[in-house]
């Protein structure tokens, strides 16, 4: 029997083209954004536009704000200390994992931020987490 997979994807560097033709060959129906405020100064990457351009192509698309990142301005300043903190908000709010397992229920879903590397993005943590939280959950960065 297959392990269930859950997807993680950043849209950095990618069009939107690119983002939907990644998801599609991963085999993706749902993507969950998990930025906490699913606003970019890149065109077609907030929320509403970036919702109709998935559904247009057949993906779910749900914005899930509160298993984003609350640290994300110091991020930039200090990233480890700004992910460990995300890991200790993530401790302390079980539920955020709940929500997030039980949106991702019953399709292939990918978590998607804005950051192209994982390792620089709380997406990851977030991804490690869900994992501990459901054994046999294996986690794939596109």
């Amino acid at each position: 029997m297959e392990r269930a997979r859950l997807f993680t994807v950043g849209y950095e560097g990618r069009t939107q083209a690119q983002l939907v033709l990644r998801l599609r060959e991963a085999g993706v129906t749902r993507v969950l954004d998990v930025r906490a405020s699913a606003r970019s100064p890149r065109p077609g990457f907030s929320k509403a536009p970036l919702g109709r351009a998935l559904a247009a192509e057949g993906f779910e698309y749900r914005h899930l704000p509160e298993a984003g990142n609350p640290f994300r301005e110091e991020a930039a300043r200090d990233l480890p200390g700004a992910l460990a903190r995300y890991r200790e908000h993530l401790a302390a709010r079980p539920e955020i994992l709940t929500a997030v397992l039980e949106a991702a229920a019953g399709a292939r879903t990918a978590l998607l931020c804005a950051e192209a590397n994982p390792r620089r993005c709380h997406r990851s943590v977030l991804a490690e987490r869900l994992s501990e939280a459901s054994p046999g959950l294996s986690v794939v960065h596109l």
